[in-house]
C-alpha cells in the first residue's frame, strides 16, 4: 500500500511540475478513436505559446516596481503584497512539444505542413530563451537544465542563474545557426513566420542578456554582446511589439483593465521626472503627454502618490487613452531605444568599454528614438535633447528608465543593474514607507508557495546557495 500510495503521489508531482494553474489537462480518453490521428498542431502550439508574451509585457506589478504607475483607491500591490509567484512551465511544454513534432521521425513529415522542421524548432528554442529569461530574471535560481522532464525526473534541481544565463545563450546561439531560407512557422501571431525578424529578435535578445551580465560576469557579457549588437534591431520601425485586435478575446489588456476599473494611475515619482523644469501644463519632458493623459478635474499633469491609497482618482492623469482606451493598441518587446541605450553605455570610454561606439552619440539616438516611437515633434524633441547632454552612465539609466514606460520586466531588470551599478541616481527610486512584504523595493520574486513542499531538497539547496526566499535577496546577476 505505501508504495502504491508513493507511485499516486509521484505521478500527481510530475502533473505539477508540467503544467501552470492556468493549463487545463484532460487525464481520460473518452471520445477519441484510437485509430485517427492524435498529435497537437504545432500551429495551434505555437500560438498558444506566443500568447504568454502578452502576459509578461502588460503585467502590471512591474510597472508598479519602477514607479511608472500608482494604485487607485487598493495601494496593495504597491506595497508589495505578493511574496510567492509561480513560473510558467506550462508553456515551456507546448514549446518542447513543438520541437519534439518536428525532430521525431514519425510526426516530423506531417509537421513540415506548419512550417519547415528547422524554423519551428529554431523559432520555439529562441521562445524558450526570452521565457527563461524573463523567470530567471524574477527569481534567480530555477529548474532549468532537468525541468519538464515530468516522471523521468519530478525532482529537478535548482540551476544557477550563471548556469541558466549560458544555457540560454547555447539556445539563442543554435537557433540563430539553425535558421533556413524555408517557410517560417504557421500560428506566429508576432511576426508572421518572417524569419528575419525572429533573427532580429534573437539577436536583440541575446544583446539585452549580454549587457545584463556586465556587473556579474563582464567577460561573457562583452562576448555576445559583440556577438549580437549590429544584429539587433536598428530602428523604430523594427520596434519588436505584440499586434493586438479590436476584439474582446484579442484586445489589449490594458484596455480591459480600463472597462469598469480605475485602479492605476500615474505615479508622483514618473510624472514629476517628466515635468522637470517644465510646468504641470507645458512638461520639460514632451513625452509625457503621449504617454498620459491631464488630469480629468485639474486639466494639468499630476502623479498620484506612490505607495497610497489615492481613492479621488480624477485628481491624476492616467496612462493615455490612445492605450487604455484602444483595443489594438500595440504593446513593446523590445525597442530600437533600448539597442541604443545598449550601445552607448558599451561604447568607447564607458566603464564597459566594450566597442568603439561613441557614447554620447548613441545617447541622443536613444532620446530620438523613444520620441520617435511615441510621436513626439521633432521640434520639441530637438528641444528636449538640449536639455539633457550626456555626461555619465547615470544619465543613460535615466533615459532608457523614461524611454522604457510600461515595459515593466524590462526596466525592473534594467533598473536592479543600474542600482547595483550605482548608475540609478537620477531615477532615485524610493520604496514606500509601510511594506506588506519586503524592506525595500523588490530584487527578485519569492517562489511557488508550494516549491519547498514539492521539491524540498533542491529548494533548500537554492536558498543555501542563492539567500532567503523573500523580495529583497539580491540575484547573482546584481552582486
Amino acid at each position: 500500500m505505501k508504495k502504491y500510495i508513493n507511485k499516486i503521489a509521484l505521478m500527481l508531482l510530475a502533473v505539477v511540475f508540467s503544467f501552470s494553474a492556468c493549463d487545463t489537462v484532460d487525464f481520460g480518453d473518452k471520445n477519441v478513436n484510437p485509430n485517427s490521428p492524435s498529435n497537437a498542431s504545432t500551429a495551434l502550439l505555437m500560438t498558444n505559446a506566443q500568447r504568454t508574451v502578452s502576459g509578461y509585457i502588460s503585467a502590471t506589478t512591474a510597472n508598479l516596481y519602477v514607479q511608472y504607475l500608482s494604485n487607485g483607491q487598493y495601494d496593495e500591490e504597491s506595497r508589495y503584497q505578493t511574496l510567492n509567484w509561480s513560473p510558467n512551465y506550462g508553456v515551456i511544454t507546448n514549446l518542447n512539444r513543438i520541437i519534439e513534432l518536428n525532430e521525431n521521425p514519425d510526426t516530423k513529415v506531417a509537421a513540415q505542413a506548419n512550417g519547415s522542421n528547422a524554423n519551428q524548432i529554431a523559432v520555439a528554442n529562441l521562445l524558450k530563451s526570452y521565457y527563461f529569461n524573463i523567470m530567471t530574471d524574477r527569481w534567480g535560481m530555477l529548474p532549468f537544465s532537468e525541468a519538464n522532464k515530468g516522471l523521468d525526473n519530478p525532482f529537478p534541481k535548482y540551476d544557477t542563474q550563471q548556469e541558466i544565463y549560458n544555457g540560454i545563450f547555447a539556445m539563442i546561439d543554435n537557433a540563430l545557426s539553425t535558421m533556413s531560407s524555408s517557410n517560417g512557422p504557421t500560428g506566429d501571431i508576432l511576426f508572421g513566420g518572417n524569419m528575419a525578424t525572429w533573427a532580429k529578435f534573437g539577436n536583440t535578445l541575446k544583446m539585452t542578456m549580454a549587457l545584463r551580465l556586465a556587473k556579474a560576469d563582464p567577460a561573457t557579457g562583452k562576448a555576445k554582446f559583440l556577438e549580437s549588437y549590429t544584429k539587433a534591431i536598428s530602428s523604430v520601425s523594427e520596434n519588436l511589439k505584440y499586434t493586438y485586435l479590436k476584439e474582446n478575446t484579442n484586445d489589449n489588456p490594458w484596455q480591459d483593465r480600463f472597462e469598469s476599473r480605475r485602479d492605476y494611475l500615474m505615479s508622483d515619482t514618473f510624472v514629476n521626472k517628466m515635468i522637470g523644469a517644465g510646468t504641470d501644463t507645458a512638461p520639460q519632458d514632451p513625452r509625457l503627454a503621449k504617454m498620459a493623459d491631464v488630469s480629468n478635474s485639474t486639466l494639468k499633469y499630476a502623479g498620484a502618490p506612490y505607495g497610497a491609497s489615492n481613492s479621488t482618482v480624477d485628481n491624476y492623469s492616467w496612462i493615455t487613452k490612445d492605450i487604455i482606451f484602444k483595443g489594438d493598441a500595440p504593446l513593446m518587446i523590445f525597442t530600437y531605444a533600448e539597442v541604443c541605450f545598449a550601445r552607448a553605455e558599451a561604447g568607447a570610454g564607458t566603464t564597459l568599454n566594450w566597442t568603439t561606439d561613441d557614447p554620447a552619440t548613441w545617447y541622443a539616438n536613444g532620446i530620438q528614438a523613444s520620441m520617435d516611437q511615441w510621436g513626439v515633434a521633432a521640434a520639441d524633441a530637438t528641444a528636449y535633447k538640449a536639455t539633457k547632454p550626456y555626461v555619465n552612465e547615470s544619465d543613460i539609466a535615466y533615459e532608457r528608465w523614461v524611454a522604457q514606460f510600461l515595459q515593466g520586466y524590462n526596466s525592473w531588470a534594467d533598473w536592479r543593474r543600474a542600482k547595483a551599478m550605482n548608475r540609478d541616481g537620477k531615477i532615485a527610486l524610493v520604496a514606500p514607507a509601510s511594506l506588506v512584504n519586503g524592506t525595500d523595493i523588490p530584487q527578485r520574486h519569492g517562489y511557488a508557495a508550494t516549491a519547498g513542499s514539492l521539491n524540498a531538497d533542491n529548494y533548500q539547496a537554492a536558498l543555501d546557495a542563492q539567500g532567503p526566499d523573500n523580495l529583497d535577496t539580491v540575484l547573482w546577476i546584481n552582486k
